[in-house]
């Protein structure tokens, strides 16, 4: 479940869990610019499934209470030894639209949760959902 927005307009400090229609309710409806988004997320795990990834986790403007978020911040684990569609691995690295996506193996997936997404620019600690689910 994601939890309320903080007096700021983001998610509480931690990884929230949600599923993919449940990031859509709540990220993906509210303008036709997060809807855009949401399409290139849903393409994103299309491929994300085909590439072998083991985890999602979105942050940025898109998990915030912002009208017209810049983009989706979003880091995938790529499981070691997991047999990989290399053209899916290969879209995921040229990007999708509106979606800003690092390709990430256990270490520097961490440092991508504990210490890039888990704080704003100004050190503030805020929240981040991973998408559960979707494989």
């Amino acid at each position: 479940m994601i939890p309320p927005f903080d007096d700021f307009g983001c998610l509480p400090p931690g990884i929230h869990s949600a599923t993919l229609a449940e990031v859509e309710t709540r990220f993906g409806r509210q303008s036709q610019l997060r809807r855009v988004q949401m399409e290139s997320v849903r393409w994103m795990i299309d491929l994300a499934a085909r590439a072998g990834v083991q985890r999602i986790v979105l942050n940025g403007s898109f998990v915030t209470d912002i009208m017209e978020p810049n983009d989706v911040d979003c880091v995938l684990l790529l499981e070691p030894g997991r047999r990989k569609d290399r053209a899916a691995v290969r879209a995921l690295r040229k990007g999708l639209p509106f979606l800003d996506i690092a390709l990430a193996d256990a270490g520097d997936f961490d440092e991508f949760v504990s210490v890039t997404f888990a704080a704003d620019r100004a050190g503030a600690l805020k929240g981040m959902v991973e998408v559960i689910q979707w494989i």
